[in-house]
C-alpha cells in the first residue's frame, strides 16, 4: 500500500537524546499510512544504531552512497518520499503527538496549497526558554502565491523562519520545484524550496504550535561568525537565482514584489549578526556542521 505522507529525516552525528525525541514523536504519529524515512549520512558516533530495536513498520532506514554536504543530504533523503505529502524533520527538532492529525487536515481544507505550515515551540538550548516562534500575531491563514511571496521572499524574519520544520508539501509540487534547489548554497537550500513551492500554489498556514524547534548559540557551534557569513553568502545566491527564474519573477512582478530590496535587507542583516557574533564567539570554534 502506497504511503500517504512521506516524514523524512536527515541525521548526521545527533547528540543520542536529541535524535530519539526526534524518533520517538514521529512514530507516535497514530497514522498507520505514514512512512517515516531515516537517512543516515555516514554518522561516525553510532547515533542512528538504536533504530535497530525499533519495530514500526513505517520506519525505513537509507544511506547514501557516500557523506553529502546537508543540503545535497536533504535532497538525497526527500527523493526517496513515495508518500502524497511530504514533510521534513531535523534531527534535533520533534513533534507534537497531535501534528499529523491537524496538519494534513489544514492541507484537505486548502487544495489550492502546495504546502502548509505551522507555529512552533521554541527551545533556546543555552539559555532553556521556550517560547512559541510566531504567536497570536500570525493567525492562521491561506496565502496565494502573489500574498506569500512578500513574506517567503523576506528570508529572515519571524513570519517564515523556520518554516521547514512541522511543514507538510504536496510531493507533486516539491518534485516539480526541484526541492532542495542546488543554487550553490550551503545552507539555506530550505530558503530555495520556499520560494520555488510557490510556482505551484498558494501557502497555508496553522497558528497552533505542532512542532518543536531547537535554537542553538555560537556556544554550541552552530551560530558563530563563520556561520553568518556562509548564511549572507547562501542568501545572496538564493535572491540570484530566484531574480533570474521567469515563473518567479511573474510572480514577485504581480505582488509588486522587489528581490532588490531582499537583498539589501539581508546585507544588513547579516552584517549586523557577522559582528555580534565576532563579539560574542572570538575563538572562533565551530563543533560540527
Amino acid at each position: 500500500m502506497q504511503p500517504a505522507i512521506s516524514l523524512v529525516i536527515p541525521v548526521y552525528n545527533q547528540k543520542d537524546a536529541y535524535f530519539r525525541r526526534c524518533i520517538e514523536s514521529a512514530i507516535a504519529q497514530p497514522y498507520p499510512q505514514l512512512e517515516i524515512i531515516v537517512s543516515d549520512n555516514h554518522s561516525t558516533n553510532g547515533c542512528a544504531a538504536f533504530l535497530a530495536e525499533l519495530r514500526d513498520p513505517r520506519l525505513r532506514l537509507i544511506k547514501p552512497p557516500c557523506h553529502l554536504q546537508l543540503i545535497q543530504h536533504f535532497a538525497y533523503a526527500g527523493f526517496h518520499a513515495n508518500g502524497q505529502l511530504v514533510s521534513f524533520l531535523p534531527s534535533d527538532d520533534w513533534l507534537e503527538p497531535d501534528w499529523l492529525d491537524v496538519m494534513a487536515g489544514v492541507m484537505d481544507k486548502h487544495p489550492d496549497a502546495a504546502f502548509a505550515f505551522c507555529d512552533l515551540h521554541k527551545h533556546e538550548v543555552e539559555s532553556g526558554q521556550v517560547s512559541r516562534y510566531r504567536g497570536d500575531a500570525f493567525p492562521s491563514r491561506f496565502l496565494t502565491n502573489t500574498e506569500a511571496i512578500h513574506i517567503f521572499g523576506k528570508f529572515i524574519c519571524r513570519d517564515t523562519s523556520a518554516y521547514m520544520t512541522g511543514a507538510l508539501i504536496r510531493s507533486d509540487a516539491y518534485f516539480k520545484c526541484g526541492g532542495f534547489h542546488d543554487a550553490g548554497v550551503r545552507y539555506a537550500g530550505d530558503a530555495c524550496m520556499g520560494l520555488g513551492l510557490l510556482k505551484y500554489g498558494g501557502v497555508a498556514y496553522e497558528s497552533r504550535a505542532l512542532a518543536n524547534y531547537t535554537i542553538w548559540t555560537a556556544k554550541q557551534g552552530k551560530s558563530d561568525a563563520q556561520w553568518s557569513a556562509m548564511a549572507c553568502q547562501d542568501i545572496a545566491k538564493v535572491i540570484s537565482w530566484a531574480d533570474n527564474d521567469i515563473e518567479l519573477r511573474a510572480i514577485a512582478r504581480d505582488a509588486r514584489f522587489s528581490f532588490l530590496k531582499s537583498r539589501i535587507r539581508m546585507s544588513v542583516f547579516f552584517l549586523l549578526a557577522y559582528i555580534k557574533n565576532v563579539i560574542d564567539d572570538r575563538d572562533n570554534v565551530r563543533i560540527h556542521d
